[in-house]
């Protein structure tokens, strides 16, 4: 079963993009989530070096989103966005406000915007918040990986790869 990555807020922080992409690409993800705060088009240059395909959301610091979903190829969503993949039901947004309000038919809920991680089981559905890949607000720049088939969530320190 395939391994999914999950980031958010990257708020044009390049250096830690570049991580990690690169450390997605040397594990062989199959798939990216960015919960949105992507900011800049510069930033996407980095992201489409990625060696799998990607969706995201626009969150509230993205200003530029004609230009942004330009660059993306038409990856980036105005939230919430819903999408199938590998036989699982996925939501995506950028503020988790109404998380807890989503259908439990959806099997992952992801969402970023508050910096912070978190997650939670809720009976068969996932909710994850990767926290911020800039590491603003924190000091603590995470993103996180999700194998589908076991269900297990790593949420993993840019600053330890």
């Amino acid at each position: 079963m395939p391994k999914i990555a999950i980031i958010s807020d990257s708020h044009d922080n390049l250096l830690n993009l570049e991580k990690c992409v690169k450390y997605l690409n040397d594990i062989k993800v199959d798939f990216l989530f960015h919960c949105g705060d992507i900011v800049s088009p510069f930033s996407l240059k980095i992201l489409n070096e990625l060696n799998c395909d990607y969706r995201a959301v626009f969150g509230n610091n993205d200003g530029e989103w004609l230009l942004l979903n330009q660059v993306s190829k038409g990856k980036i969503f105005k939230p919430p966005y819903y999408f199938e993949l590998f036989n699982k039901k996925f939501i995506l947004f950028h503020e988790g406000d109404i998380a807890n309000y989503i259908d439990d038919s959806i099997d992952y809920v992801f969402y970023g915007h508050t910096h912070k991680t978190y997650f939670e089981k809720k009976g068969s559905q996932l909710i994850v918040n990767p926290g911020s890949l800039a590491g603003y607000l924190t000091d603590k720049p995470t993103f996180a990986t999700l194998d589908l088939e076991s269900n297990m969530l790593e949420i993993i320190n840019v600053d330890t790869i």
